[in-house]
């Protein structure tokens, strides 16, 4: 089957002409939460978004915050009277008009997690977890509306799997068991269990027409609607790795684990078709085939022939790290892989060998490495050469790959000179960070050397330093680590600040310099969390307590001139102090230097003169269209002026006001053109050189607006289309008059309709 729509085309498209302040999503709509069908159209709710397949054209399409949704970490899709499609997640329940292609109705309601919808009577249940409760919520269709009318709560109850209309009945799979009763009758408080003969756990129920199925421990039963309960087969040990069940028709089920599919009948329990690559999350019968979701894309399934359909996706959805690389590629990397976009195709490596028939639609190729828990770092070499720093991985302590072309693995650091195992027995290789020096040298924090927390690497050599090389300055609680624009490495850790500073030949210097220097928060716990040097030689310490900084100079006795910010009474006074800054919180600079800090409450920004942009709030799912508060870093084109915010649900990309300073007009771009006015958005003169101001006039060179380089927001300009006197302006074409800031001129026409 073809695929053709083009994600990663799209994005480009909306990126070419787009204003200070604007943001678009890139996420990965591969991993299935669960699915539908409709007709011909395959719904699915994804940890990327909603998505849409046509199983006749092949054309497929994800919605996303650029689209209106509030939340694109979903986890379950129902198709609802009227025809709504309603989605759950930890956010909410949203409900998705079809037709329109909008987000009808957002509930949030103390919502902490949606597991399943039902319909019943044109009305939708939701399996429901409110305010720490889990429940089960009602909402209602009335005059063309949605409504929410009520949440039935049960203490008892510790989750809540499944929800299915049996009959006049509702049937909660527990983890009490099954419950069941009339919501329009009995509350839910004093339902009870319909089936009192099933002794042990629902592991997962379906209902289709009159037939229900459920699996618990020991048997697959079978019950017709106001028949008995009939083991279709029992004591099978494979059982307890079911985890979805689809009924087929009478006595006839499909069912999956992670990696199996099982075909059940009467004394039928057979395994259909095994992959351990797929992660098989949900089952839906469609006409002759089975629809599976699995964690990279979905699957069509008739029994014999497993159709596997992708796309071409990051396969990395919560990346740890984003880098943009020399050459302008994409990287995001987490546990599950590395992804990487290039000439606008997404080419991947995950840890997860899918051995059947994968999808060609995907560049996928499987990465024989642990990646730990998580990575560290990321940082590129001059030529090319990318180094991932790893927590505790299994593989080593550092991955060094080149990704020209396809991703290869160079090397693996595993090393005794680097990383030696304590223990002797599967030790986990942890890289805390990781910085290149002016000589190209590569400094690394680790765990795994005891009493030598400090390696530098070039080439084949190699040299740790211990305890007592540093005076004991250095410590088994080295966190962080960077270099200063006089080629000197500073260390964090609980305590203090740690600079190294070295002559010659690092393998065998001349002379070696080890000094401390106090943190300066005035706060109880003032341990290092980050560390990062700006243009001006500015180091920034991130700390639990908030953001400071010192000034830096040439001295190798005495490299600190002075700490800020401070207060009018002259003590430090850290900027974000009411953040809660984590290890995970990295600190780094956009190209005018501004400072942006990661956080689980966004991305928070401030210049070194100490303005905050936009606010002091930053960016955040309540001030933005970010996608998530959780930010895990942060990477910036300085020449498109585009700011790409990694978060936990996919990368959030802004237009910015901090690209490279702009050194002539010959990118100037005005859009859009024609300009229809009266316009809820203004026309904008993208490519400005520093201090620009404008003037819009006539051909005949009247001034009908002038723009002041005060009104100007970094490299660009916007007009609404309006003369000085506030009145629109005529159909025609308009020169647009730039100036810089010693006089220098350059010209542009843009064509302007009213309508």
């Amino acid at each position: 089957m073809r695929v053709i729509f083009s994600i990663s085309l799209l994005f480009t498209l909306l990126f070419s002409q787009v204003r200070v302040g604007e943001m678009q999503s890139i996420t990965s709509s591969l991993d299935v939460q669960t699915l539908i069908a409709s007709e011909d159209e395959i719904i699915l709710a994804t940890r990327g978004g909603l998505a849409f397949y046509n199983i006749n054209s092949g054309e497929y399409q994800v919605f996303t915050k650029d689209h209106g949704l509030s939340d694109t970490d979903l986890n379950t899709v129902l198709k609802g009277p009227k025809g709504y499609i309603w989605l759950g997640s930890d956010g909410g329940v949203q409900i998705w008009d079809i037709n329109q292609e909008k987000l009808a109705d957002w509930f949030e309601l103390d919502i902490e997690e949606v597991t399943k919808f039902v319909t019943y009577n044109n009305m939708v249940y939701g399996a429901i977890k409110q305010a720490g409760i889990w429940g089960i919520m009602e909402f209602i269709h009335s005059n063309d509306r949605i409504y929410y009318r009520d949440f039935y709560g049960r203490n008892d109850i510790e989750k809540i799997y499944d929800i299915v209309k049996f009959g006049d009945h509702l049937i909660l799979s527990t983890d009490r068991g099954l419950l069941a009763g009339n919501p329009h009758d009995i509350h839910p408080l004093y339902w009870s269990n319909p089936f009192p003969e099933i002794q042990t756990s629902i592991i997962a129920l379906d209902q289709r027409d009159d037939e229900l199925a459920i699996v618990t421990s020991d048997a697959i039963y079978s019950v017709k609607l106001g028949g008995e309960l009939i083991p279709l087969v029992t004591n099978e040990v494979e059982f307890n790795i079911i985890h979805t069940i689809a009924v087929a028709g009478p006595q006839n089920y499909t069912a999956v684990s992670d990696s199996v599919i099982y075909r059940i009948g009467n004394d039928k329990f057979e395994k259909q078709f095994s992959d351990a690559g797929y992660h098989f999350s949900s089952i839906f019968h469609y006409n002759s085939n089975i629809l599976l979701g699995t964690s990279l894309g979905f699957a069509l399934f008739d029994g014999n022939t497993f159709n596997h359909i992708a796309w071409s996706e990051p396969i990395v959805n919560s990346p740890d790290i984003i880098y943009l690389g020399q050459n302008k590629s994409m990287i995001l990397a987490s546990q599950k892989g590395i992804s990487i976009l290039e000439e606008q195709n997404w080419k991947n490596v995950s840890t997860v060998n899918y051995t059947l028939g994968l999808s060609t639609q995907i560049d996928l190729d499987y990465l024989n490495v642990s990646l730990g828990s998580s990575i560290s770092e990321l940082v590129e070499n001059s030529d090319g050469s990318i180094y991932l720093g790893m927590e505790k991985s299994t593989s080593g302590g550092i991955l060094l790959l080149d990704i020209k072309g396809s991703i290869q693995i160079r090397d693996l650091f595993i090393s005794p000179r680097l990383l030696q195992d304590k223990s002797g027995k599967y030790p986990l290789f942890t890289i805390n960070a990781m910085t290149f020096d002016k000589n190209n040298n590569l400094w690394v924090l680790s765990r795994n050397q005891e009493s030598k927390p400090l390696s530098v690497h070039y080439e084949n050599q190699w040299r740790n330093f211990s305890f007592e090389e540093s005076g004991n300055l250095l410590s088994e609680s080295m966190t962080a680590i960077t270099e200063d624009n006089f080629n000197r490495i500073w260390l964090g850790s609980t305590s203090q600040l740690v600079m190294y500073k070295y002559s010659g030949d690092v393998f065998s210097p001349t002379n070696e310099v080890w000094i401390s220097e106090e943190i300066n928060t005035a706060a109880l716990n003032s341990s290092v969390l980050d560390l990062n040097v700006s243009f001006d030689n500015r180091l920034w310490i991130l700390t639990p307590a908030g953001l400071i900084y010192k000034d830096l100079q040439v001295s190798e006795t005495n490299p600190v001139n002075q700490t800020g910010p401070k207060a009018t009474n002259s003590e430090i006074y850290p900027y974000f102090p009411n953040v809660a800054f984590n290890n995970s919180s990295r600190i780094r600079f956009d190209p005018r230097g501004n400072i942006w800090i990661t956080s689980q409450s966004g991305v928070h920004i401030v210049s070194e003169n100490g303005e905050y942009w936009p606010d002091i709030n930053g960016l955040n799912e309540s001030n933005s269209f970010i996608l998530s508060d959780d930010v895990k870093d942060v990477a910036f084109d300085g020449d498109e002026g585009l700011a790409y915010i990694a978060t936990n649900k996919g990368v959030s990309v802004i237009k910015i006001p901090f690209a490279e300073k702009k050194k002539t007009y010959n990118s100037v771009i005005v859009f859009p053109s024609p300009f229809r006015i009266p316009s809820s958005k203004p026309m904008t003169v993208d490519g400005l050189k520093d201090n620009s101001s404008i003037k819009i006039m006539t051909l005949n060179g009247e001034v009908l607006r002038s723009i002041p380089n005060s009104e100007v927001q970094g490299y660009q300009a916007y007009w609404d289309g309006r003369d000085q006197s506030g009145q629109l302006v005529g159909t025609g074409v308009y020169l647009v008059a730039i100036y810089d800031k010693n006089g220098a001129s350059s010209f542009e026409k843009v064509a302007v309709i009213r309508e």
